[in-house]
């Protein structure tokens, strides 16, 4: 057995149907940096390597410790909490933020670098996470030995006004694969 086999597995194991018009906050930096097209929106075609795998789940595991303590010490809290976003008529962003307090909310990364700011791939789904609760939002920024750094994100509307120009246009560049697609495979 190889341990790294089934990390891998893991990690890419399922995948969930996509609906053309609903989109994930946490996909938002892929959509802008083009790494989801809209191909891939609808297909996986790449598995996750081993690096990845590993960055992942390292994420996982501290998100889910930091859970654990909050349970075990009764801290009042709300995880996952999914929010819509209803960026007009045909496009809905969805956001679910880690950890939502009754004040502020935290959404937590492990970004395996030594950086005291927010990393820019984190900005957009942070403005979206914003938008959603209109709470003083931050960045959980685990380290090693277990420590979670927070970072005040501070919104913007220039930034809110590009997701929503940028979704439109996803929207369009889906809608058009997802027409052409249909009408080659009949």
């Amino acid at each position: 057995m190889k341990i790294d086999n089934i990390l891998i597995d893991y990690v890419n194991r399922g995948s969930y149907p996509r609906t053309v018009g609903r989109y994930w906050a946490s996909e938002l930096w892929s959509i802008k940096k083009g790494y989801t097209s809209a191909r891939k929106f609808f297909k996986k075609e790449n598995k996750i390597g081993i690096y990845g795998v590993r960055m992942i789940l390292t994420g996982i595991a501290n998100e889910d410790m930091l859970t654990k303590i909050f349970d075990e010490m009764n801290v009042k809290y709300k995880p996952q909490e999914k929010k819509e976003i209803l960026v007009d008529d045909d496009i809905t962003l969805v956001v679910k933020p880690d950890f939502i307090f009754k004040d502020f909310v935290i959404e937590t990364k492990y970004p395996f670098g030594n950086s005291n700011d927010i990393p820019e791939r984190y900005l957009y789904q942070l403005e979206a996470e914003y938008r959603s609760f209109y709470l003083p939002v931050y960045l959980g920024k685990f380290k090693s030995p277990f420590e979670v750094k927070l970072l005040e994100y501070t919104p913007s509307k220039s930034r809110w006004r590009e997701i929503q120009e940028m979704l439109r246009e996803f929207h369009l560049k889906v809608k058009k694969y997802e027409k052409n697609n249909a009408t080659t495979s009949n």
